[in-house]
């Protein structure tokens, strides 16, 4: 393995490793969320959202599935 690929999978092996804690730990702030904080979609949907829709999923979450409802 020449030098730039072994460059290109360590980058690719820490750009994976941040998205896979990223998501954790929204997953983690949903879990801990109470059902009467979450607005727009119950527990389930926010979940798959930030799982299926990265990188948007869960900055969705966070802007949007959080606070007093409306």
């Amino acid at each position: 393995m020449d030098r730039q690929a072994a460059v290109a999978l360590a980058t690719l092996v820490a750009v994976v490793a941040a998205v896979i804690w990223f998501d954790k730990r929204c997953l983690e702030d949903l879990a801990r969320t109470p059902d009467s904080s979450l607005r727009l979609f119950p527990r389930g949907t926010w979940a798959l959202i930030i799982v299926m829709a990265f990188p948007v999923g869960p900055f969705m979450y966070l802007m949007y599935a959080k606070g007093p409802r409306a």
